[in-house]
């Protein structure tokens, strides 16, 4: 924004030297041009042509015709000068360029991560946007819906390993006129849960059963198990100190400034495929791995809540999995997914 300022103020300070410049060049102009006129008038005086009651009148129309010449041509360059102003101002105001540069896009790296916007927006555009967003949360296992504490040492889950990451395509609609503080967002969601277990347990399907035992083969070096989502979140969201902007006589809620804002949202989805995941040491220490699918343990489909708090370009989240991730036929103590993560990239279209 400052830059804007700055870059906007430079502006006007050339169009302000050119306009004196073409001020100056426009009286100096015209007024070499009355005096040809009255040099000739007084060259007729001095022959007797006139008289000089005819002098001074002759002198005086003359003098009064270049004035309004003057007054026209600097009133021609006022308007314009005007005009230049009230877009220079604009510009800055709402961070767009001349024609050259309006379509190109803006990178903004802060404390929230990526943000990629389209210059060249007017307030009414920012109010409705579609967005890639990507977020990235710590994840973990409670003993049943209801809970929502994210640190519950018995889920047999390494805490701070086990992440979430999810893609977003969203749309964001604002409800109300334009000064209303209240959005949805809606869209469809790429997500996959990585669930690493406490050291030297590995997940183990053994028939239809789905457990955790000691690894046996080796030094482990990683295990986990990675489920993978489609999902259609919905969630609605509250300005809590709403600011606006000014635009063509019209007052809009202005979303590019710095404002509290909270979220409340749903989320449904289906389990596309579970991977279970392992690297260790053999008894020779030569580096192995192996994966496969899961055929069962984990249930195909997902619903969950999110609550969520943001300030300007940064916004926290939690989500709960309100459906156990794992069926029946997995044993492990806590089956209910819990995340609490950041939104690291915004990219609007």
């Amino acid at each position: 924004m400052l830059s804007s300022f700055a870059t906007a103020q430079t502006t006007l300070d050339n169009q302000m030297k050119s306009y004196t410049e073409k001020v100056n060049s426009i009286v100096t102009t015209e007024k070499a041009n009355m005096k040809a006129e009255t040099d000739k008038i007084d060259e007729a005086f001095s022959s007797g042509k006139i008289t000089k009651s005819e002098q001074i009148a002759q002198k005086e129309e003359v003098s009064k015709k270049y004035e309004a010449i003057i007054n026209d041509k600097i009133e021609n360059e006022r308007i314009q000068l005007d005009e230049l102003t009230k877009t220079a101002v604009t510009n800055s105001v709402y961070n767009t360029k001349p024609d050259t540069l309006k379509n190109k896009d803006v990178f903004v790296f802060s404390t929230g991560g990526l943000t990629i916007r389209k210059r060249g927006k007017s307030p009414a555009q920012y109010l409705k946007s579609s967005t890639l967003s990507v977020g990235y949360a710590f994840a973990n296992l409670t003993k049943d819906k209801g809970s929502f504490n994210p640190f519950e040492n018995d889920s047999e889950m390494r805490i701070g390993n086990s992440h979430s990451v999810e893609v977003q395509f969203r749309t964001d609609r604002q409800l109300g006129g334009f000064t209303s503080p209240w959005f949805i967002r809606y869209g469809l969601a790429y997500r996959t849960d990585t669930y690493m277990p406490k050291r030297p347990q590995v997940f183990v399907q053994d028939n239809s059963q789905l457990f955790l035992e000691d690894f046996q083969e080796g030094r482990l070096k990683r295990s986990k198990l990675r489920n993978v989502y489609l999902t259609l979140p919905i969630e609605f969201q509250l300005y809590l100190n709403p600011k606006y902007t000014e635009y063509d006589g019209k007052q809009y809620l202005d979303v590019r400034k710095k404002m509290w804002k909270i979220g409340v949202g749903a989320y449904a989805g289906i389990n596309t495929r579970s991977i279970v995941k392992v690297k260790y040491y053999n008894e020779n220490d030569n580096f192995k791995k192996y994966d496969y699918t899961l055929d069962d343990g984990v249930n195909a489909f997902l619903f969950g809540g999110k609550f969520s708090l943001g300030y300007g370009g940064v916004t926290l989240f939690i989500k709960k999995d309100f459906t156990p991730i794992f069926n029946d036929k997995t044993i492990l103590p806590n089956k209910n997914g819990i995340q609490i993560g950041i939104e690291i990239a915004n990219i609007d279209f």
